[in-house]
């Protein structure tokens, strides 16, 4: 029996984008970060391992013989390795430092907080009226500083282009599968340094969210970011950019995003409830006290770890920088 008409005359399928060994590796790492728990310190960590991880393994394909020197020489990889240096690079180790910042500002505050602590904390005795007012005007003096540091990062950081890398991308017109003619002059090494970059650049957002004491929902990248390739990293990203967007979801005006992490939420709700000091009793003020004094301990913890990945995330921005400028130098 022939095949019918109607069905030998069918449009040629297109083909199906290529899957490259980075698209299956960078698709695993995001997909083991749904769903997103933003304000969970565990979480944030896993987010900057996976991270670090996808530099590693683009680090390793820049010194890989796979790509080799005739890759290094074709004009899309050259184009690729230079965007990468000229914009991309800049504004990661920019958002990097923003975010080590960011944490800077939470271990200055931290450790005033303990001082105040220790001055309140007089066990079963009440801190003379002297140390008292003491202790309150270096609560009032570090909040004030607290929010005042954080009330200036939120303004700059919409100027900073490390903060709004991806959601520039938003007005780009979306392209062709990768692997697909239209999309062909990307290259391997195109989509590797893409995909590190567009990774690390989540992170450090989220980052900025959950070390944020105040809401803020520009931190975010817009739901209309359209990623630069249709591959499966890249809609495995923008799903988790989605689910994290829905997680911060709040309602106009309020203080506190839910995308702060949650030791971070826990001391500042003591603060609040110490600075009301007319609002509650003597024996709840010394409960509050020893509780924020624990809080900071836990606070300090979360934070000297997450500072440590992303010291080491910077460390591993900086290589792959020193080795495209190390192939770019090449005859």
């Amino acid at each position: 029996m022939g095949i019918p008409a109607r069905l030998s005359a069918s449009a040629a399928v297109a083909p199906l984008p290529i899957i490259t060994p980075f698209d299956h590796h960078l698709t695993a790492e995001l997909v083991t970060l749904l769903p997103p728990t933003v304000s969970d310190q565990h979480w944030l960590c896993h987010a900057l391992d996976a991270s670090i991880n996808t530099q590693k393994i683009a680090l390793e394909s820049l010194k890989s013989t796979t790509i080799g020197d005739a890759l290094y020489r074709q004009e899309s990889s050259r184009k690729s390795i230079e965007e990468y240096l000229d914009d991309g690079s800049i504004k990661l180790l920019d958002s990097c430092n923003e975010v080590l910042e960011k944490i800077q500002v939470i271990q200055e505050f931290v450790k005033s907080l303990k001082v105040v602590s220790h001055l309140l904390h007089q066990g079963k005795c009440e801190p003379s009226p002297i140390t008292s007012a003491r202790a309150r005007n270096m609560l009032e003096e570090t909040c004030d500083v607290m929010e005042r540091r954080m009330s200036e990062d939120m303004k700059n950081h919409k100027s900073r282009s490390g903060w709004s890398s991806l959601k520039k991308l938003s007005s780009k017109k979306k392209l062709a599968p990768y692997g697909s003619a239209k999309n062909q002059d990307m290259g391997e090494l195109g989509e590797i340094l893409k995909g590190s970059k567009d990774v690390a650049s989540m992170v450090f957002q989220i980052l900025g969210l959950a070390l944020s004491s105040k809401s803020s929902k520009h931190s975010l990248i817009t739901s209309q970011y359209k990623p630069i390739i249709t591959s499966s990293w890249s809609r495995s990203l923008r799903e988790l950019q989605n689910q994290v967007e829905r997680e911060n979801d709040h309602q106009e005006g309020e203080k506190r995003s839910p995308a702060m992490l949650s030791e971070l939420q826990q001391t500042m709700a003591l603060v609040g409830e110490l600075r009301r000091k007319n609002h509650i009793g003597a024996t709840r003020q010394r409960e509050a006290v020893e509780e924020l004094d624990r809080s900071c301990g836990k606070l300090e913890d979360e934070i000297r770890i997450l500072e440590k990945r992303v010291r080491d995330l910077y460390r591993h921005l900086v290589s792959i920088r020193m080795a495209l400028l190390g192939i770019l130098s090449q005859p």
